[in-house]
């Protein structure tokens, strides 16, 4: 890692890491993000979210791009271009959905863009999705598109529907969240991934990059970060165990605190080597 922090990538996740349970972004951690950058340090956001939800987001924080969005299936440069887009191929969605067609409490959906393909529209599981002025559309078996990701609504069978993604297609990314909901993405839509791809379009090594994120999908990013930092109380165990630092929850200011103890003014002028850093925030 270079001496200091000059010119160092921030690359924060938003929900339980910056973004609080009740969904709000406190303004000393805006305030203390804000700080960073004057002080010369790049700011991104790798979210699980779809850009539409990340857009308020993404706004208070000033991100203008490059970011990542739908577990880091998509990067954008800008907010009007892509520099990468990763999808799920139309055989793979058919592999995924095909055995449930016709079992009737196993809902899902296949998102492209904006446009949910489900299989029942009338489910109340997708009441959420018109709250973000996203269009459903019902799964035909003459579904040809490339998807962004597979979602399968929470059902007492998500378990056993992830055993047979690991048995039967090993090679797509997978997340099964508390809530029962189960993600399925594209080989190399992951977050570490992502941060990748962004660190090199910024021309920053990584060795200068530092993560902060608290769940399953972060867990790649977290590991590939030169420096990575867990947040908050309910952090998913496998992040904790790649990351090198555990701070408190956004409710708490943890990221605020964090970035204030080592990314002061004092930091820039004086400084530090990693040892030192990692001192200062035992």
């Amino acid at each position: 890692m270079r001496v200091g922090y000059a010119g160092m990538l921030l690359a924060f996740d938003l929900d339980r890491t910056v973004v609080t349970d009740e969904g709000t972004l406190p303004g000393g951690i805006v305030t203390a993000i804000q700080t960073a950058r004057e002080a010369g340090h790049r700011v991104t956001v790798l979210t699980g979210r779809a850009r539409a939800s990340a857009q308020r987001y993404l706004e208070q924080l000033e991100i203008v791009g490059p970011f990542s969005v739908n577990h880091g299936a998509v990067v954008m440069r800008d907010m009007d271009t892509t520099l990468s887009h990763v999808t799920l191929p139309a055989v793979d969605v058919h592999s995924l959905v095909g055995p449930y067609l016709d079992e009737e409490l196993i809902e899902f959906s296949c998102m492209v863009a904006d446009r949910l393909f489900v299989k029942n529209p009338s489910d109340p599981r997708w009441a959420w999705v018109h709250a973000q002025n996203r269009v459903i559309t019902r799964f035909t078996l003459d579904f040809g598109l490339a998807a962004d990701k597979v979602l399968f609504a929470a059902s007492d069978t998500s378990v056993t529907i992830q055993q047979r993604v690991k048995r039967d297609l090993p090679h797509l990314e997978h997340y099964l969240w508390g809530d029962g909901f189960l993600e399925v993405l594209a080989a190399g839509a992951d977050k570490g991934t992502a941060l990748a791809r962004i660190a090199k379009h910024l021309d920053i090594p990584r060795h200068d990059v530092i993560a902060f994120g608290d769940g399953l999908n972060d867990v790649s990013m977290l590991r590939w970060a030169g420096r990575s930092v867990a947040v908050g109380p309910h952090v998913h165990p496998d992040a904790l165990a790649v990351a090198g630092e555990h701070i408190a929850s956004p409710e708490e200011g943890g990221v605020a605190h964090w970035l204030a103890a080592n990314l002061s003014a004092q930091s820039r002028h004086a400084p530090q080597t990693r040892a030192a850093l990692s001192d200062s925030t035992a």
